[in-house]
């Protein structure tokens, strides 16, 4: 898998085939960068449910000051971790983690002593059947992780068969946007 644009555009980003990782197609990646084009540059970006961490690499490409990655797996965490990169900037972070219970939870020390949280933009791609996202927003609401900057978004990519809510507490549905299979449901904070 191959970044598309910014500083990296080309780097591949290595991919384990499992039955259990479904990594964001290129064209959802250049649709979430296309619709976040702006607000990328300098921000702090949340990779939540990392997978092969494309989404992540594609904003630091694109100039997020830092990325921090979050999966369970702890594969997919150490692939991530050893990605030239990642090493590259020592204010990225990779945590294996829940992601429920990781943003759940007080924000753990390693992000808090190095002042790395809250986030300007939290993309989140649990896996389609999962359950996680009904879990997900609420937690998202009450949670340390987005910052109380009104420009502040949550993305979601979900299956195109799944509504998602018009909101759920202080996230507030802007737009859904269809690619096949996959879509992007954007929240802002209000």
């Amino acid at each position: 898998m191959k970044i598309i644009a910014g500083s990296l555009k080309g780097k591949t980003v290595p991919v384990r085939h499992s039955k259990d990782l479904r990594p964001t197609s290129a064209k959802v990646r250049e649709a979430l960068f296309n619709i976040i084009r702006q607000r990328v540059q300098n921000s702090s970006f949340a990779d939540l449910y990392a997978g092969s961490g494309a989404v992540g690499f594609e904003a630091l490409s694109r100039g997020a000051r830092y990325v921090v990655f979050v999966d369970i797996d702890r594969h997919a965490i150490d692939t991530i971790s050893r990605h030239p990169a990642f090493s590259e900037n020592p204010l990225n972070a990779a945590i294996c983690s829940d992601t429920v219970g990781f943003i759940s939870k007080p924000a753990p020390e390693k992000l808090r002593v190095r002042h790395l949280a809250p986030f300007d933009i939290v993309f989140a791609d649990a896996p389609y059947n999962s359950g996680d996202i009904e879990k997900l927003l609420p937690a998202l609401e009450h949670s340390w992780i987005l910052s109380d900057d009104k420009d502040a978004l949550v993305i979601v990519e979900h299956s195109s068969k799944k509504s998602m809510p018009a909101s759920t507490g202080r996230l507030i549905l802007y737009k859904t946007y269809r690619y096949g299979d996959a879509s992007l449901s954007v929240y802002n904070k209000c």
